[in-house]
């Protein structure tokens, strides 16, 4: 028997083989965009629940206590300091009950306790979207070791002082015509780093709680200021556009641009409300809408967004 092309191998010709893997190639080129939007989206959902995990459990706290959990610390910015994030108060109300009593919050992060539980993860305050390992990274500002990182970070508000947005204040309202917006801010919760931490109440979101933003995404590897224990690692403003790092030539240690909002998503990012509703904001919004979202007591006026 000859070796031609017309001889058939297991029921098929040669030409006719190639013609199934041609066709089943193409198949699978047409179907693996589907399948990632598909992935994608599952993980958006995921992220979604997240921070509304987060938002529920901030109600949750307030209810407890009276007041919304406060970020803290003594100002010496290292492991020496003894602060910790409004992320780590709100553990018991993310079922996370072991860890947050393992933090010995009179102690500094150089205890081997708190150094512990600092390198913990928390899936909860993980992005699926985003790429970071095993959730610890290095090159974390204020420590010197890795820690676990967050994708989820407390709104400031708008007012600023560096970089880009410098001189970004809202005319009323909490630290009104300030742009000291990191420790004097003029959002829901403060760093309070410098100075004692404001503490904020729901009734003092004059704004309506509903345009209000209460925490949002951030990209670790495009900060080093994100990480859940850091009480200067899990804040951020809405002074400068969201995924602004993607749209300008800049590095990971420009904090004056990248202490912001930002997400692996396409087209924009997942916000929490402080009513506990999440939305999901585009890259393009109107900055000025943007900034009257980040603030309790602007008194601007909001429409759709």
């Amino acid at each position: 028997m000859g070796c031609g092309m017309n001889v058939r191998r297991h029921g098929f010709t040669l030409i006719e083989l190639l013609v199934v893997i041609t066709v089943a190639a193409m198949l699978i080129a047409l179907l693996l965009p589907a399948v990632q939007q598909v992935r994608e989206a599952a993980r958006r959902a995921q992220c979604r629940n997240n921070l509304k995990q987060i938002g529920l459990a901030l109600h949750a706290y307030h209810e407890i206590n009276g007041t919304l959990p406060i970020n803290w610390g003594e100002g010496i910015y290292n492991d020496a300091d003894r602060g910790h994030s409004w992320l780590a108060m709100l553990l018991p109300q993310l079922d996370q009950t072991p860890l947050y009593g393992r933090i010995l919050f009179e102690e500094p992060l150089t205890h081997p306790e708190n150094d512990a539980a600092a390198n913990t993860v928390v899936p909860v305050f993980l992005c699926p979207s985003d790429s970071h390992g095993d959730g610890v990274m290095s090159d974390r500002r204020n420590s010197n070791v890795p820690r676990a990182v967050t994708n989820y970070k407390a709104v400031l508000g708008s007012n600023w002082d560096w970089g880009s947005a410098a001189g970004t204040v809202s005319k009323a309202g909490r630290n009104a015509d300030d742009p000291s917006g990191l420790d004097w801010c003029n959002g829901l919760i403060c760093r309070g780093g410098d100075h004692a931490p404001f503490t904020t109440r729901f009734r003092d979101v004059t704004d309506g709680q509903s345009t209000t933003l209460a925490a949002g995404e951030a990209v670790p590897a495009w900060s080093f200021h994100t990480w859940w224990y850091g009480f200067n690692a899990s804040t951020a403003t809405c002074a400068v556009q969201p995924n602004h790092w993607q749209k300008i030539e800049t590095t990971t240690s420009d904090w004056f641009e990248n202490y912001s909002f930002a997400s692996r998503h396409s087209g924009g990012l997942h916000f929490a409300l402080v009513d506990g509703s999440v939305r999901f904001i585009s890259d393009n919004i109107d900055l000025a809408t943007y900034h009257a979202l980040a603030t309790i007591q602007g008194e601007e006026t909001i429409d759709e967004f």
